[in-house]
């Protein structure tokens, strides 16, 4: 009876453990996503900066910029992060909601999926232009009074 007793503590113990090593091993994933995220975001808007910066005139000339990854970054950065992990991952539904509730216009993810030969770089990249276009506010068409 008394093993018995000590093996049931055993195994409540070990599952508990278990269970904690799970967590940990997803919110190490999960990390690891959100660094391989930011790397290329970084990545990419270096490069437009670096392909810009030789055709500005004056220190002024900020409209170069207008439509560009590197000032979605600037204003939209962290949350174009934690959409495009969304999408990775493939929490669409999420995706969509988190821009809404950030005041993006949210956009079209029907049939959004990782294409089977795509390579995860790749994947990464498709994901953040997806969280960039999704993350900025809506235009408004129509008339304006």
């Amino acid at each position: 009876m008394q093993n018995t007793r000590h093996l049931c503590i055993f195994q409540l113990n070990t599952s508990h453990i278990e269970a904690r090593n799970r967590e940990k091993t997803a919110v190490s994933y999960q990390q690891q996503m959100i660094n391989k995220i930011w790397a290329q975001a970084g990545m990419k808007a270096l490069a437009e900066i670096a392909d810009i910066y030789p055709r500005m005139t004056s220190i002024h000339d900020s409209s170069l910029f207008d439509d560009s990854f590197a000032m979605d970054f600037i204003n939209y950065g962290d949350k174009i992060i934690y959409c495009a992990m969304y999408l990775y991952v493939g929490y669409i539904n999420e995706a969509t909601n988190f821009a809404e509730s950030q005041g993006g216009g949210g956009s079209d993810t029907k049939d959004w999926e990782r294409e089977k030969d795509e390579d995860e770089i790749e994947w990464i990249r498709r994901c953040l232009r997806q969280a960039t276009k999704i993350m900025k506010p809506m235009k408004r068409k129509g008339l304006n009074r």
